[in-house]
C-alpha cells in the first residue's frame, strides 16, 4: 500500500503543477465527512474462552454489518491533507465453533489519524486514496454465548492496534460539499476482555484473533 501512496502522490503533484485550474484554485482548507455502508468482516480465530477446551481451529463467524465513519480534515494542499476518523462498524455473530447457543454483537470503534491523497486535475470528479493508523475499541455485548457448559452473558471493551486504508471517487455538488463512494479496508488486531466475576478457575478471559473487515459507504463531505 506504501507504493500506491508514493504513486499517487507523485503524479498528483505532478499533474497538478500543469493544470491551470488546479494552480489557480483556492482550497477550502477544514473539512469534516460522514460516511455510511455496508461491512464483510472475516472469521476470526476464537482463542480463548474461559478456560474451556476448544476445538483446534475454532472461529467466530460473522453476519454481514454497518459501518459508520466520521472525520476531521486540514487540507494542505489541493492534493494533500491529514485527516483524523472514527465511527463504527457492527456484525452480529452468526456462530461460534462448537457453541451452543450465540446471541451477541462485535463492534470495532476505531480513532485513526492519516493522510489522504486526491488527484486535483478534474474539477467535478475526483479520485482519492488514504490511510493511517491508531487504536480502536473492540467491543463485545453478548446476551448468550455458551460453550461446554461455560456461558458468557454482559459487555466488556479492549483497546487494541488498528490501521486501515481506503480509496474512492468525489463528485462535487458546488465549492463546499462533495458526494463520495468509498471503499474500506480496516485491521485490528486481536482483543481481550477479561469477566469481572468468573467461576472458573482456570482462565477469566476470552480472547479472539485480529480481524479484518471490507467495507464500502456513500461519504458527504463539507469545507469550510
Amino acid at each position: 500500500m506504501r507504493l500506491y501512496y508514493v504513486t499517487l502522490l507523485a503524479v498528483c503533484s505532478s499533474l497538478s503543477f500543469f493544470s491551470p485550474s488546479a494552480a489557480h484554485a483556492q482550497v477550502d482548507k477544514l473539512y469534516v465527512k460522514g460516511d455510511l455502508g455496508g461491512n464483510w468482516t472475516h472469521d476470526a480465530d476464537l482463542k480463548e474462552f474461559f478456560g474451556e477446551s476448544l476445538a483446534p481451529g475454532s472461529k467466530v463467524k460473522f453476519d454481514p454489518g454497518v459501518r459508520f465513519g466520521v472525520g476531521v480534515g486540514y487540507q494542505l494542499t489541493d492534493w494533500f491533507a491529514g485527516e483524523v476518523q472514527s465511527g463504527i462498524m457492527a456484525n452480529n455473530i452468526d456462530s461460534v465453533t462448537d457453541a451452543e447457543r450465540v446471541d451477541a454483537v462485535f463492534s470495532n470503534i476505531p480513532l485513526l489519524g492519516g493522510i489522504r491523497l486526491q488527484c486535483p486535475i478534474w474539477d467535478r470528479v475526483r479520485p482519492y486514496i488514504g490511510g493511517g493508523a491508531g487504536v480502536s475499541f473492540a467491543v463485545i455485548d453478548a446476551e448468550h454465548i455458551e460453550i461446554g457448559g461455560t456461558r458468557m452473558h454482559g459487555s466488556a471493551a479492549d483497546a487494541i492496534f488498528a490501521y486501515h486504508g481506503y480509496g474512492g471517487l468525489r463528485f462535487k455538488l458546488n465549492d463546499r460539499m462533495g458526494l463520495s463512494v468509498e471503499y474500506h479496508y480496516f485491521h485490528a488486531d486481536g482483543a481481550d476482555w477479561k469477566a469481572e466475576f468468573s467461576s472458573n478457575t482456570i482462565s477469566d478471559r476470552m480472547r479472539f484473533g485480529a480481524t479484518q473487515t471490507h467495507a464500502v459507504s456513500v461519504a458527504f463531505d463539507y469545507h469550510f
